[in-house]
């Protein structure tokens, strides 16, 4: 399948409109909540909305100018086929996993997990080298931060039933 004759999963034109949008809104709740705080000019200088009002302003003015540009885009353009959107789903699905993970059962735990997944999954590699290579590494990173850098990271369970 040639490049032209490619699907895409999302048109350039789309997605700009999409990212205008949302940056209008950004920059409309920043300029309200810079007038609650006070975007004005008082006797001792600036109030403290003041100057992200005047950012909120510009970044508004700037998406309005995108959105129009984008609004009167002709062709629409691939941004995104189908197969890389594919592609980046199978690196960011597996870790909102881990995010989510680490929650419950703490950062090295779930490390490892994803490490030995993503070695399986992606690299096909055997099961030998995946469980050392994620063992391995999460028990360096905790033993760097908790140990040496005596920085607490997110623990679950099984750093707690060690003493952790």
């Amino acid at each position: 399948m040639s490049e032209s004759e490619e699907v895409g999963a999302a048109s350039t034109r789309t997605l700009e409109i999409i990212v205008s949008i949302i940056f209008i809104a950004l920059s409309l709740l920043v300029m309200w909540d810079s007038q609650r705080l006070g975007a004005g000019w008082s006797s001792s200088g600036p109030e403290s909305g003041y100057f992200p009002f005047y950012i909120g302003l510009m970044m508004g003015i700037a998406s309005v100018v995108n959105l129009v540009k984008a609004v009167r885009m002709g062709k629409e353009n691939s941004f995104v086929s189908k197969e890389e959107f594919r592609l980046v789903g199978a690196m960011f699905y597996p870790s909102l996993v881990f995010v989510l993970l680490m929650q419950w059962i703490g950062i090295y735990v779930s490390g490892a997990i994803l490490i030995i997944f993503f070695m399986r999954w992606q690299g096909k590699f055997n099961w030998f080298k995946c469980v050392l290579v994620g063992v391995g590494t999460s028990v360096a990173l905790f033993l760097m931060f908790e140990i040496w850098f005596k920085v607490p990271l997110v623990k679950g369970p099984l750093e707690q039933m060690l003493g952790f």
